[in-house]
């Protein structure tokens, strides 16, 4: 039986994270037992991941609060979960930023192969347990530095692979002005929303991205190749009415039991704002 409650001390031994099962704090909340149904994370491993040198948890089904003082890793560990699905994390990090550094050392200036950083879980799933593994793999002579991902052992093609396994959603500090800003981290939050129900949202994303960025690349440059400017420009067409199709299903969906709520909170009125939606 995993206990309930563990702690384990930062890399520098001066703080430290205890990790409480939630059961039994609340006479108002009924915890899920340690072998309950549905998706959990069993156990999870960081490896020269920010402030780990090496940390491994060992978790059942029940909910986790974390606990300790400021800079002890409790952000750190958010973040190693936040890789679990597709994207660049919870703090949108290059993948570089994310390498563990000894005190006073410039990742930047490091031959390759860098220190690697990875983040491997195993997930408790309704069809039997997955082991999913992502890390860092700088890009050699100037090239981008690279995001590999493994399920069950097996290198994928893709990140958005994560998404037919895990869906995440965070809030966090920094999202608290998330809809008085720009219109860019709304899409990425919304987009999150849509990954729960449609895993196949991630590879529309990253295909639009992609080839608006290539777009951008060859317009900038000069380029005069109008049947490759054409290929890519119909990619975001048919792309991005998918993906703003799929954006709009789920606020309709959400709309609707907002709407129908009862409780306490008073209700809510959803919907987007934008040239083809």
């Amino acid at each position: 039986m995993i206990p309930a409650s563990f702690t384990f001390l930062c890399p520098c031994a001066c703080k430290e994270i205890t990790t409480l099962g939630l059961q039994g704090l609340s006479t108002q909340y009924t915890s899920p037992d340690a072998n309950g149904e549905g998706l959990s994370v069993r156990r999870l491993t960081l490896t020269d991941f920010r402030c780990y040198n090496h940390q491994r948890m060992a978790l059942d089904a029940r909910p986790v609060v974390l606990t300790g003082a400021n800079g002890a890793g409790k952000t750190n560990l958010l973040e190693g979960l936040s890789f679990l699905v597709p994207g660049r994390g919870l703090r949108r990090a290059k993948l570089a930023e994310i390498v563990r550094r000894e005190q006073g050392e410039d990742i930047d200036a490091l031959q390759p192969p860098a220190r690697p950083w990875g983040v491997a879980a195993t997930l408790a799933t309704p069809d039997g347990e997955v082991e999913i593994g992502t890390g860092f793999e700088k890009g050699p002579d100037g090239k981008r530095d690279k995001r590999i991902v493994k399920v069950d052992g097996e290198v994928v093609k893709s990140q958005a692979v994560l998404a037919d396994y895990v869906s995440v959603l965070w809030l966090t500090p920094q999202m608290d002005r998330l809809f008085v800003e720009g219109p860019g981290p709304r899409r990425r939050f919304l987009d999150r929303l849509v990954f729960g129900s449609d895993s196949a949202h991630a590879g529309r994303v990253k295909a639009y991205d992609h080839a608006l960025r290539e777009r951008m690349r060859l317009l900038r440059d000069g380029s005069k190749d109008e049947d490759w400017l054409a290929s890519l420009e119909d990619t975001m067409a048919t792309r991005g009415v998918a993906v703003a199709a799929a954006r709009l299903d789920v606020t309709r969906r959400l709309g609707l039991h907002l709407a129908a709520d009862t409780g306490v909170f008073p209700g809510a009125a959803l919907e987007v704002d934008g040239p083809v939606e």
